[in-house]
């Protein structure tokens, strides 16, 4: 009884510390997605047409550009770019930068965020393209499921992650398998835990898309 309680209770360790994991990798998949790396790569083009001497703040979760108008002979501000949480642009509010300093930003921005996308979505999938043809098949589901993933996040601009519950139920597969109790093939789980994973990120975006819309005024 009590080499049992173990089992379950090293279950619920590996299960809480796969959740951690896969959760950091799932945002840094997101946080360094072509589509967020083309965002800053437009912020840059965008500050080069800027006239010199401009200055930034940042203001209600974007960045805001003061430029002079020769025009009216005054200063204007302007919307310059909105950005999330976490990023580099990111600064006290209505303290004052220069287009220098946004610039260094902007590149800083677009290094972490590139190191992202080399550093953990391109091995991610090196890694499964390469067990999939060379290990075992069962492997393209977990390649099935990078792909909706970052097919999904170019959609809708959503960043994924898995609950705690979904990786328990893992935990507790491998676990019913290494006590010899009965549980679906792996043949049979996990073309059902791709399903399910695909088929949640697609209802999540269609949610969040459907936010947005009654959030734009009418």
């Amino acid at each position: 009884m009590w080499d049992l309680i173990k089992e379950w209770l090293s279950v619920a360790l590996i299960a809480g510390a796969g959740w951690v994991a896969v959760t950091l990798v799932m945002l840094a998949m997101g946080y360094g997605h072509l589509r967020q790396i083309r965002a800053v790569l437009r912020m840059r083009r965008s500050l080069a047409v800027v006239p010199a001497g401009s200055v930034f703040h940042w203001d209600e979760g974007g960045v805001v550009a003061t430029l002079y108008d020769a025009g009216t002979d005054e200063d204007v501000s302007m919307p310059f770019a909105r950005v999330t949480w976490p990023t580099l642009m990111k600064g006290k509010p209505g303290r004052a930068k220069s287009k220098a300093r946004v610039r260094r930003r902007i590149a800083a921005e677009l290094a972490w965020r590139t190191a992202l996308l080399l550093l953990v979505t391109v091995p991610l999938f090196t890694a499964c393209v390469w067990l999939t043809l060379t290990s075992d098949l069962l492997w393209g589901y977990a390649l099935l499921v990078l792909v909706g993933h970052q097919t999904l996040t170019a959609v809708s601009g959503q960043i994924f992650f898995y609950k705690f519950w979904p990786l328990s139920v893992v935990t507790t597969y491998f676990f019913l398998h290494r006590v010899d109790w009965w549980h679906p093939s792996l043949q049979v789980a996990a073309p059902l835990f791709c399903a399910f994973t695909l088929l949640s990120m697609v209802g999540v975006s269609l949610v969040s898309r459907w936010e947005r819309r009654e959030r734009l005024p009418a």
